[in-house]
């Protein structure tokens, strides 16, 4: 058996290339500030390559749930022992800055994620219609049923409407109308607007007489034969599909992605790609899915669920990678409502099985003690399912399966996912809840109020593990003073008291030689704040170390605010080149 040596001499070889291109992309970035250029979204290296070639270089790739279940629960958790790397990075807790970050601290514009709500704040009606952008499949006459599917619990159909469109229909379980097409609307428009690349989602109702199976159309039986879908058939997976008033039953109906090369992994790149450069577990973007996955409860975010295509964008074709199959979000697990544990323990947790090991002993769980408790073991609404914010922790929520990306989450990532995350106003998340037209008007209230309680608990818990300060801006007051003027987002939003609020800078000097500190901690009480500049040698810069105290708290907030000035020439004023916000 070969060394792990070498394996991990590589893996380290390949971060420091790989933190070197982020390092030259900022580098870059900031000489375009310089010359007045704005940095929005890195570039793509696929001019000149035709939409042929990519299709041919770029292979499909499939996977399924109970593939992702082996390698991620059994595969890579035993793989992982031979990461020493990895092992390491645990043991003492480092964590490394994502890569696809611009010298901002912000996630410029890729075909992984695109800024809507936080930089350039939708509309209702914007919110409300998300990334759809028909009225849907054409119900004037006959689905016809391509392909069926069936789990034994509720029925999915491939159809084709009479303009030629293809979608997936999806229903909900006949125990739980509206809870699955429900968590399915609301969930892939708030990811929509977030950034994501999103199918389109249509919520529908029709008779389902319109449904019609093609001679050569197959499904998978309950007991998973691949059997003919014959009218007979067809009518049997029908009759477990919930009715509604006059015998319509109740939809999701997703439009089929087109050019489609199968999923996208969450670790390593794909290499076919000329714009995919970074590891994907190295992508503030995907990383952060795990705090946009808390707040929507959207536990079943892994691999399967998303979904690669070749598209043409400004004359070019590029790799767009979307997110797909949102009707386990909310309270919803597709079939059924989500169990207790969702959301508290992956599938198969080895870490919590490990806590429970050397006693032999089963301790109740917080959400044990909360299904009990709150719940009595039962569903209060059929049409929301499980959930709710009782023992929500958001540094403690997890996925279904384990995936390196969400346990690679920094504080600087989680900071950045929560800013967008307050972008929604209360009103804007209950317009967006509105559009999954429950039939009981408390549903959509206790819904709305959950999510503005939970997005809340969110900000409020990421803002207090960085020095939570945005917009930042520089003026020059004379030839020696600068002034910083700032937001402090946990003010702005409640989180802490004005009142005994106040703030401390240093001012150091970065340059090759290493960093010294020019000035002790200075206090000021609110932005903005003023500071002397001293005289700078050739190449140098300052860094700015901010922190703040809210209240009667007696630590001041960690990691300081790192903010890098810098002269575009010799004697010219000073210009801020970078903002971190720490690891």
């Amino acid at each position: 058996m070969a060394s792990g040596k070498p394996y991990q001499n590589s893996i380290l070889a390949l971060r420091k290339m790989m933190t070197n291109i982020s390092r030259i992309k900022k580098l870059i970035a900031s000489l375009m500030l310089s010359a007045g250029i704005i940095l929005i979204a890195f570039p793509s290296l696929s001019f000149g390559v035709a939409a042929e070639e990519l299709d041919q270089k770029i292979k499909d790739q499939e996977t399924s749930f109970y593939r992702e279940l082996f390698d991620k629960i059994v595969y890579d958790q035993f793989a992982s022992l031979l990461r020493f790397d990895r092992i390491k990075d645990r043991l003492l807790f480092k964590k490394y800055e994502a890569l696809d970050v611009n010298p901002f601290d912000e996630v410029p514009d890729s075909g992984f994620f695109v800024n809507r709500h936080a930089r350039k704040h939708l509309s209702s009606e914007e919110l409300r219609e998300g990334p759809d952008r028909s009225e849907g499949p054409d119900l004037s006459g006959s689905l016809r049923v391509m392909k069926g599917k069936s789990d034994g619990m509720t029925a999915g159909f491939f159809v084709e409407d009479q303009k030629g469109a293809r979608y997936l229909l999806k229903f909900d379980p006949k125990d739980n109308p509206e809870m699955a097409t429900s968590a399915e609307t609301i969930a892939h428009k708030l990811f929509y607007a977030f950034g994501y690349h999103v199918a389109q989602y249509y919520l529908i109702d029709f008779n389902p007489t319109l449904l019609t199976p093609d001679p050569k159309a197959t499904y998978y039986n309950e007991d998973g034969f691949k059997k003919p879908l014959t009218q007979e058939a067809l009518q049997e997976l029908i009759e477990k599909i919930p009715k509604r008033k006059g015998g319509l039953v109740r939809a999701s109906a997703s439009k089929l992605i087109e050019n489609d090369k199968g999923y996208m992994d969450f670790e390593g790149r794909r290499k076919s790609d000329p714009d995919d450069l970074i590891p994907h577990e190295d992508r503030r973007s995907l990383r952060a899915l795990r705090v946009f996955g808390s707040w929507l409860n959207h536990y079943d975010l892994r691999e399967g669920n998303t979904l690669d295509a070749i598209e043409t964008e400004d004359g070019k074709p590029v790799v767009k990678h979307y997110l797909i199959d949102f009707g386990s979000a909310l309270g919803s697990a597709a079939n059924h409502p989500k169990v207790p544990a969702a959301g508290y323990e992956h599938i198969v947790d080895w870490y919590e099985i490990g806590k429970a090991a050397p006693t032999l002993k089963i301790v109740e769980k917080p959400w044990e003690r909360k299904w009990d408790e709150l719940h009595h073991r039962g569903i209060a609404n059929p049409a929301l399912g499980y959930f709710d914010n009782a023992e929500f922790q958001p540094e403690a929520w997890k996925t279904q399966l384990p995936y390196e990306v969400f346990r690679r989450l920094t504080r600087a990532d989680a900071f950045w996912a929560a800013k967008i995350l307050m972008s929604f106003s209360n009103e804007e998340i209950k317009a967006v809840v509105d559009t999954a037209r429950f039939s009981d008007s408390d549903s959509a209230h206790i819904l709305s109020e959950i999510l503005i309680v939970r997005r809340d608990i969110i900000a409020r818990y990421w803002f207090g593990h960085v020095t939570p300060l945005d917009r930042i801006r520089l003026f020059q007051v004379d030839d020696g003073t600068y002034q910083i003027r700032f937001e402090d987002l946990s003010l702005k939003y409640g989180f802490a008291p004005q009142e005994g609020t106040r703030y401390r800078y240093q001012l150091m000097s970065v340059g090759s030689g290493g960093s010294h500190r020019l000035s002790k901690y200075q206090d000021f009480e609110a932005s903005p704040f003023s500071f002397k500049v001293p005289s700078l040698k050739p190449g140098s810069r300052l860094a700015l170390l901010v922190q703040a105290k809210y209240g009667q708290k007696d630590d001041w907030s960690d990691p300081p605010l790192k903010i890098i000035l810098a002269q575009k020439a010799e004697g010219a004023t000073l210009e801020i080149v970078q903002i971190d916000h720490g690891v």
